[in-house]
Parts: C-alpha cells; structure tokens; sequence
C-alpha cells in the first residue's frame, strides 16, 4: 500500500513538472518575418488547447489567414493552409518559445526561400 502511495505521488509530480514546461500561445502578437532584405510585419491571433493551436496570421487582424500547429514543449510547429488566390509568407514555420516572445524559421513550398520570424506577446 505505502508502495503505491509512493508510485501514484511520484506519477503526479512528473505529470505536473511535464505541464508546467509547456509553453502557452493564447493571444495576440506582432510578428516580423525577414527574407533576405524584406521584412513584413504583422498580427497573429492565436488559442492553445493542449498541444494544438488554432488561429490566424494577417497584416492586421482584419486581413487574416488562418493557420493550425502543435506545442511540444517550447517548441511549435504552424502552418498556413492553401487558399486559392492568397499568397501567405510562409507555407510552415517551427519556433522555440521564449517567455514572451517565439522566434523560428518559415519556408514556403516551391521555394528554397527560409526567413525568419519573430512573435512578439502584444499586452491585450
């Protein structure tokens, strides 16, 4: 019995050290993407529900394009859906999260074009 006390403790802490390292993306944030000497900036509206996000990325929050990704720790991987007649800056972009702000890398398919991209956390 003490045995599995122990056991089920043990498997909590570690449920909850694991949670705890996890990044959370609910929000607003700036976001400038550079590719080579252009840089465009602007809004991505994002949720978090476990490891899955949801949300958009425009040049305002009006002009939006939605995009989905997953959370693995600090680490995120977004992507932007085709839409027939929308060009987007990026097809994919993988970021490491570090506290208020996410910085990464895009690439676009049918391009060997890799930019870089920065979320910054905007004060709601």
């Amino acid at each position: 019995m003490k045995t599995r006390l122990m056991f089920l403790c043990l498997l909590l802490f570690a449920s909850a050290a694991a949670n705890a390292g996890a990044a959370d993306v609910t929000g607003r944030w700036k976001v400038t993407i550079s590719l080579g000497v252009e840089t465009i900036t602007g809004v991505a509206l994002l949720k978090q529900t476990g490891d899955e996000v949801t949300g958009s990325i425009g040049a305002d929050e009006r002009n939006q394009h939605p995009l989905d990704g997953v959370v693995k720790g600090n680490r995120i991987t977004l992507t932007t859906p085709p839409r027939p007649g929308r060009i987007v800056a990026f097809d994919k972009c993988d970021l490491n999260v570090d506290g208020e702000k996410m910085r990464g890398t895009t690439e676009r398919k049918r391009s060997s074009d890799k930019g870089t991209i920065e979320f910054v956390r905007m004060n709601e």
